[in-house]
């Protein structure tokens, strides 16, 4: 892995970008508390496209400026990304907090979105949810990390990959651990703000869905609801898992994303360059 930084107005952002140079691009963000590290069980599934995966504000490599922030903000960073590195157009797959900011991506810059696939995310919360997400960041600033940490992974994974200590979940339990109590909140505020519900008819991109029945952040109403109302999307499970189903079936989600992929481009999707 080539991890690279470039200045994106207010901030340095990190990246990798790989893949034939001439071919189209997929774009990666990854699920909250995480980094690009995340894709590294998925690069199979984009074989012979160009890959484009970065830290999101505040996470990993990139810088992490006071918050809040917005998910219109982490939608501007992947565009100044985008224009930094003369990309014009690309497939944009992401999982959970990466998939709030696809969304916002796709209602904010449809031109620059060949196709949609939204992993275990949300278009909207509850009270209830927005309540969670404002208690445990307030837990993450007076205890530390170590105050969510637990909570955290049970509400990702299943108990028999915690028990098996996976690939998946032994990546996530050491990226959150040195996740900053700040930049959980300011991430955690960006997605109290989801609300897409009402504008997702205006997704004329391609998209996919992928979802678990049993996931706690993305349940399977909202999920079904999110794939009525895009008007070309197609919804397809993944289980058992928990929220962070791609790292439970790497596998199986690789076949379902490339098989996507391959789909749309053959059936006329622009290049993306």
């Amino acid at each position: 892995m080539t991890i690279e930084r470039i200045d994106n107005g207010d901030i340095m952002m990190a990246y990798e970008l790989s893949g034939p140079p001439d071919a189209p691009v997929v774009c990666l963000n990854h699920c909250f508390a995480s980094g690009l590290g995340y894709w590294e069980p998925h690069l199979p599934a984009f074989e012979g496209f160009k890959v484009l995966r970065y830290d999101t504000r505040g996470h990993g490599r990139s810088d992490a400026p006071p918050g809040p922030y917005t998910l219109e903000m982490l939608a501007a960073d992947v565009a100044g990304l985008q224009d930094a590195l003369g990309i014009e157009r690309v497939h944009f797959c992401g999982v959970s907090l990466g998939g709030q900011i696809a969304q916002t991506f796709a209602l904010a810059y449809p031109e620059r979105l060949a196709s949609l696939i939204l992993v275990n995310t949300t278009c909207e919360y509850t009270e209830a949810h927005v309540a969670m997400w404002r208690a445990r960041a307030r837990q993450a600033l007076d205890g530390g990390i170590e105050a969510v940490h637990g909570p955290l992974m049970a509400r990702w994974f299943t108990a028999e990959a915690a028990e098996q200590r996976t690939p998946g979940y032994l990546y996530m339990d050491k990226v959150v651990r040195n996740f900053a109590p700040e930049s959980f909140q300011s991430a955690s505020e960006a997605m109290c703000m989801l609300g897409t519900t009402e504008r997702l008819p205006e997704i004329a991109a391609p998209t996919l869905i992928i979802a678990t029945p049993e996931d706690p952040g993305a349940p399977r109403e909202v999920s079904e609801k999110m794939a009525r109302l895009i008007p070309n999307a197609t919804l397809a499970w993944l289980e058992p898992a928990r929220h962070l189903s791609s790292l439970e079936h790497p596998e199986r989600f690789n076949r379902l994303v490339r098989d996507f992929l391959l789909r749309v481009s053959r059936d006329g999707c622009v290049r993306c360059r």
